[in-house]
Order: C-alpha cells, then sequence, then structure tokens
C-alpha cells in the first residue's frame, strides 16, 4: 500500500509543482484535472475492497491477477494520468481521419491481432471458454451440431474433460453448453482462411462501426468519430481481446452493428437489427445481447412509437423463447440410453438458479472486476466518461447508453461475480463502445475548451500506446506462455495417452483439451474423472501403447507464472498413476 500512497502524494506534488493549463482554459482544465484524480481515488477504493476476496476454490486466481497485473497498472495509472496535463499548450487543429484512412487503420489492427495471436499468446486457447469456441467450430465445420463419441469412450466420457459441455454423465455425442454463433463464425472463417482471423476480422470491424456510430450522432463535430477510434484503439482490453478465441469481440461488432441499424431508424434497418439481434443472443450465452439492448428498446415506448415498440418486443420474445430451447434441442443429441442428466438439468433456468448466490465474494470480485476494466483502458477514458454521465439527465438517448452499460454489471454483481482469466473484464466488452459513447458525450459536454484538451488526449493516447499497451502486452504473453509451453510438450510428447491430475499444477484442467473426434495423439485424460482406473487399462494399454505423466519440473514453470511454491504432488502421484497402465502392458514416459 505503500506504493500506492507514494504515487497519490507525488501526482499532488506535480500538481502543486509545476505549471497546468493557464489562461482561458484554466478553469475548465483543473475542473477534468479534478475529475481524474477522483477516478484514480475510485479506482484504489476498487483495489482496497478487492483485497478482501475470499481465498476459496478458484478466487484465488482474481486475487493473483489482482496483485501480479492489475496493481501494476493502477500505479502506471497513478503516474501517468495527472502529468497530462503539466505545461500544456493549445491545439486549435481539428483532428479528422478520412474514411479511407480508418480502414487503413482497420487493417492494421487485423494483421496485429492475428500476429498477436500467433505470437504474443502462442496460437494457444487458453482458457476453456476459448477451448470451447474452436472445439465447437471444429464440429460445425463437419455440418454436425454434435460429434457423436465412439461407444468405447461413452462410459469414460468424464476423463476426456466434459467442463463447460452440458451436464449429461455418459453421452452419446459432445458439444459444449455454449450457444452456437461464435463457433459458426469460426468455422466458417475457416473454410477460407485461418480460424484465428474471426476475432482481429470482428475487432476491426467493431472499430469501423463506433466510427460510423460518431459519424451518425455528431455529424456536425467531424472530430468525434476520431476521438472514438482514439480511445477503442487506447484499449488494451479491446486490442488484446481480439487476438482470442472468445465470444467478446463478437458480442463488441454485433451490439454495435445492432445499434448502428437501430439509429437508421427505418423498417428495413429495425428488421435488420432484429436479426443481428438473434444471432447476437445465440453466439455463447442468452444473456448479454439482450442486457444491452433492452435500455434502447425502452426509448420507442418513451416517444409513444407504438408500432416500433411493439415489433421489437415481439422480435426479441421470438428470439429468447428460440435460444432458450437451444440446450434442450442439443440435450436430446448427445443423451442416450445410458446417459446421466445432472439434477439442474440442461435448461438455462436451472442452470442460472444453480450457480446463483449472494455472498461477501460478490461485492469483492465484483470491485476487482472494475478495477480490471479500468486498469485495461485507454489512460483518458474514465474521465470523459465521467463527464458524458451528466448527459443522461437531458439526453435519453445518453440515458439509454449508459444504463445499457451499467445494467450488466449489477446483474453480472449478482449471479456469476467470478470472470475467471480474461483481459479487463469480459463481461463488459460487449458495452465498451456504450463506455466510448458515453467519453463522447462528455467531449460534446466540453466542446469550449477542446483547443485545451486536445493535447491532452494525445498524450494520454500516446502514454495507452507506447506504456500502458506494451505492458499488457507483455503480461497475456506471461500469462499464456507457460500453458502453451505445457501443451506444447504434451503434444511432442510421442505418446497416446497423457494422464492430467488436478493437484499436478495450478490451472492444469486446461490442459485437457480433446479434438471432438479423438484424433489428437496423446489423448488427454483426467485422472479424478475415471471411475476405474484399472479398467480404463486394461481397455486401451497393450504392447506400444504408451501414457506420459508430467514431474514436478513440468509443471513448475505453471507454478511460478502464480508466485507459487510448487507443492509438488505431481511426482509424488506419478507411481500410483501408472501402476494399473504398466501392469496392463503400457509404456510409461515421464515429461520433464
Amino acid at each position: 500500500m505503500h506504493h500506492i500512497r507514494g504515487r497519490i502524494n507525488n501526482s499532488i506534488k506535480i500538481i502543486n509543482e509545476k505549471r497546468l493549463i493557464k489562461a482561458q482554459g484554466q478553469a475548465a482544465s483543473q475542473s477534468l484535472l479534478r475529475i481524474t484524480v477522483q477516478c484514480l481515488i475510485a479506482m484504489v477504493v476498487l483495489f482496497l475492497i478487492a483485497l478482501f476476496i475470499p481465498q476459496v476454490r478458484l478466487l484465488w486466481v482474481t486475487t493473483k491477477l489482482l496483485v501480479q497485473q492489475d496493481l501494476w497498472l493502477l500505479e502506471a495509472f497513478l503516474v501517468l494520468s495527472v502529468p497530462l496535463f503539466v505545461s500544456v499548450r493549445p491545439m486549435s487543429r481539428e483532428w479528422r481521419l478520412r474514411d479511407r484512412h480508418m480502414l487503413l487503420v482497420a487493417l492494421a489492427l487485423v494483421i496485429l491481432c492475428y500476429l498477436g495471436h500467433r505470437l504474443l499468446l502462442m496460437g494457444h486457447d487458453l482458457s476453456r471458454d476459448e477451448q470451447m469456441a474452436s472445439f465447437d467450430a471444429a464440429i460445425f465445420s463437419h455440418g454436425r451440431l454434435a460429434w457423436p463419441l465412439p461407444p468405447e469412450w461413452q462410459k469414460d466420457a468424464a476423463a476426456l474433460n466434459l467442463e463447460f459441455m452440458l451436464p449429461v454423465g455418459q453421452p452419446i455425442a459432445w458439444v459444449s453448453a455454449y450457444l452456437p454463433f461464435n463457433a459458426v463464425l469460426r468455422a466458417a472463417v475457416g473454410m477460407i482462411a485461418d480460424p484465428a482471423l474471426t476475432g482481429p476480422l470482428l475487432t476491426a470491424g467493431s472499430l469501423l462501426l463506433i466510427w460510423s456510430i460518431a459519424k451518425r450522432l455528431w455529424p456536425e463535430d467531424r472530430e468525434a468519430p476520431t476521438i472514438a477510434a482514439l480511445l477503442l484503439l487506447g484499449s488494451g482490453q479491446f486490442v488484446i481481446t481480439g487476438m482470442t478465441a472468445y465470444a467478446m469481440p463478437a458480442h463488441f461488432f454485433f451490439n454495435l452493428l445492432w445499434l448502428r441499424l437501430f439509429l437508421a431508424d427505418r423498417r428495413l434497418s429495425d428488421g435488420l437489427a432484429l436479426l443481428v439481434g438473434f444471432v447476437a443472443t445465440g453466439l455463447h450465452q442468452p444473456l448479454f445481447h439482450p442486457l444491452f439492448v433492452a435500455p434502447f428498446l425502452l426509448l420507442p415506448l418513451f416517444e409513444r412509437r407504438w408500432a416500433r415498440f411493439a415489433v421489437f418486443s415481439l422480435g426479441y420474445g421470438a428470439i429468447g423463447i428460440f435460444w432458450l430451447s437451444w440446450p434442450i434441442f442439443i440435450h436430446s443429441l448427445v443423451a442416450g440410453p445410458a446417459s446421466i442428466t445432472a439434477a439442474a438439468g440442461t435448461d438455462y433456468l436451472s442452470r442460472l438458479l444453480q450457480v446463483f448466490s449472494l455472498t461477501i465474494a460478490n461485492p469483492t470480485l465484483t470491485a476487482a472486476n472494475m478495477l480490471r476494466f479500468c486498469t485495461w483502458q485507454h489512460l483518458f477514458l474514465l474521465p470523459l466518461m465521467a463527464v458524458g454521465f451528466r448527459a443522461v439527465r437531458e439526453d435519453r438517448f445518453a440515458a439509454a447508453v449508459a444504463a445499457s452499460f451499467l445494467l450488466p454489471i449489477f446483474v453480472m454483481a449478482i449471479i456469476l461475480p467470478y470472470q475467471g482469466i480474461g483481459f479487463g473484464y469480459r463481461y463488459l466488452h460487449g458495452v465498451l463502445g456504450n463506455g466510448v459513447l458515453l467519453a463522447l458525450f462528455g467531449w460534446q459536454k466540453l466542446k469550449a475548451r477542446h483547443e485545451e484538451l486536445r493535447p491532452v488526449v494525445l498524450r494520454a493516447t500516446a502514454a495507452s500506446l507506447l506504456v500502458l499497451l506494451p505492458i499488457q502486452a507483455w503480461m497475456a504473453h506471461a500469462r499464456y506462455a507457460p500453458f502453451a509451453h505445457a501443451s506444447a510438450q504434451i503434444e511432442q510428447s510421442g505418446a497416446d495417452y497423457f494422464l492430467i491430475k488436478a493437484t499436478d499444477g495450478p490451472l492444469t484442467h486446461d490442459l485437457g483439451l480433446n479434438r471432438p473426434d479423438l484424433s489428437n495423439r496423446p489423448l488427454r485424460l483426467q485422472a479424478e474423472e475415471i471411475n476405474d482406473m484399472s479398467a480404463l487399462a486394461r481397455r486401451i494399454c497393450h504392447p506400444g501403447v504408451s501414457v506420459a505423466l508430467g514431474d514436478d519440473g513440468f509443471y513448475a514453470p505453471t507454478w511460478a507464472y502464480f508466485d507459487n511454491k510448487a507443492e509438488r504432488l505431481a511426482s509424488a502421484n506419478i507411481a500410483r498413476l501408472k501402476a494399473s497402465f504398466e501392469e496392463a502392458g503400457c509404456s510409461i514416459k515421464l515429461l520433464r
């Protein structure tokens, strides 16, 4: 904590000793400086609240990332923010990028995100969310809705890793529990190019859409689209999430596409908006897009445009019914005569009630999530957003934008505050555009002071792109690299099977990824999910078949990343795990 106190004291010293913007812009700039400092204080408070996250189950991951990433980014914000206002000279020239310039920037962003996936993230799908997107895309690319499991594996399907699958034991086929359209997009891109281009293309498309929306909302302000683009490009969450297989870039793109069609306010565009809404609701979870559109759908009601309100209400009612029924339909494809459905059921309501809980973890995790959101954004986004919230009182559209931004925060704080791994706050990724639009409302509020603010925004953009983004990129690489190396070592082992035990290393279940058709070698098996180890060994072992296991040295880099002392359980487990397989005739390989 003395680090944070020192940064705040240093900021105050800068304010007292350095020459801030003077003359005609002094009052406005000092007002914005105060707002910036208030935002920094709020971020420090979020950090202090997040320190009380209970250390149970996987919640320790959030605490580790809080200390390893967010604390350092918070300190960077404290160091960089206040000097933005020091010795600034007004800039009278407006920033006006042309459409062709934005197309070039979007193309560069596609290339950057794709190279980032291949080099920075090492082409690896780290989290189960990312893995399921690629898993389902492989299924859909073959024209199937679920991939049949060979009969000999149906009884032992749990050993193949059924996490984030429908809660069906001993299934006859498998597919993730997610809705399909994110994977469908990846499958479609995969028909003509590398599926890993999906996220980069959606991210670049989102940049062009926020540009178009800004032009539509403020046609007289040719600078607003440029400010919108800079705020997005300076967001580590926006850029780095675009390198992944997460559904969030798709949520962002389709939310912005829907909003652009909604703003056109024509019958054809409203019909297309409903079509986009159908796709957006079915991307991966049926909750995020409806939360985004709900406040906007109230605008026709307030405007007494009953027909438009009725069309959207009936349309989204039908969309909701369809996608809420989807898991029940998929259940009929994966469940067989011997299958066992979990008590929670496969419908979304049952599964939602299962995870619903209100504990001390909810506010502390939400504080950590919001801090993570703040520290992964453009350095000047929050102060402009804070000013933009003032427009809520006088502009219904601004109120809808703000409500659409805040709604997922409150809802997810109640039903699912733990986000796991992500860059920034994943559950707010779909409403990043709302944050940018609120910032643009703030920019409009400060219209008389644009000459004084342009150099501040320019400095903040330079700091975001040249300081924050490289730090965030290094953090992303450091998070992915140990697991990417471990996965590659497994793949190159030459073994037929690789046995994983949850206590071998941190988050080892994420290494348990198999292809839908089980064509990968080695097949990766979760030891805890094998009901009868000896029976499985007798079935799969014969001369020439090998089983690999990792020792403490193999898992050491994953322990080191989380700054944990290796528990040295992997080597201790080897003797017991290998006994059944050696007895059945398998050879054993040790990965070190």
